[in-house]
């Protein structure tokens, strides 16, 4: 049986480890075998059965590990993932309630979270996490290393580069882009491309910060 192992021990990834233990996946084709995290102790004082099973800078995967990428900043998600992708680790994308036709296509390393909808044919990156409640259209495009918060609505053709951060309750309207690297606000609805690198707000969401 594989082991699952979460990539990061904090509150996030502890939200993971509970949904990786509601997920129908778990004790048939894998168990949790504990998290990675660079702070042995992060875990004291806390409720919960897995522990720090090692630093993701020095662990060397073992054959049946499938790690799951628990990391709420895309930053964190690559300075944390990239050295076990170099020791060739296996991440997997868990989403034990996640409505979509079989023409979604979804790349490794993210978390799906529950009562999630994804339309058709729409294509989701690599280390890509949607929190709970989420729609994405149809023919939507989801770069690598993003983050989309809860309650977000992507409309259908939307364009969402790599690195980018969609804030909670965030609406980018049908066929509209957002640049690599890029900010949405919270509660901002973009009616317009954003450029890569601005963090907007508001509604219509304006650029307040370009870097």
């Amino acid at each position: 049986m594989k082991r699952v192992v979460i990539l990061g021990a904090g509150g996030y990834g502890r939200t993971v480890y509970w949904q990786c233990m509601g997920d129908p996946h778990h004790g048939l084709v894998w168990t949790i075998g504990g998290f990675l995290d660079d702070r042995p102790s992060v875990l004291d004082g806390y409720d919960i059965p897995a522990r720090v099973i090692g630093d993701p800078f020095t662990y060397v995967p073992e054959p049946d590990d499938l790690i799951v990428c628990a990391l709420g900043s895309p930053a964190d998600r690559r300075k944390y993932a990239e050295p076990l992708l170099a020791r060739s680790a296996s991440f997997i994308t868990v989403y034990p309630d996640l409505a979509c036709p079989p023409t979604v296509s979804i790349g490794r390393g993210g978390v799906i979270e529950r009562k999630v909808h994804i339309g058709t044919d729409s294509i989701i990156g690599e280390f890509v996490d949607i929190l709970a409640m989420t729609i994405i259209g149809h023919d939507v495009r989801i770069g690598n290393y993003v983050q989309i918060g809860s309650g977000v609505f992507v409309g259908g053709g939307a364009r969402i580069g790599s690195d980018v951060i969609v804030y909670p309750h965030a609406c980018v309207l049908p066929n509209v882009s957002v640049g690599d690297g890029a900010v949405v606000g919270a509660g901002s609805v973009v009616t317009r491309d954003v450029p890569s690198g601005a963090t907007v707000f508001g509604n219509p969401a304006k650029v307040v910060f370009l870097a």
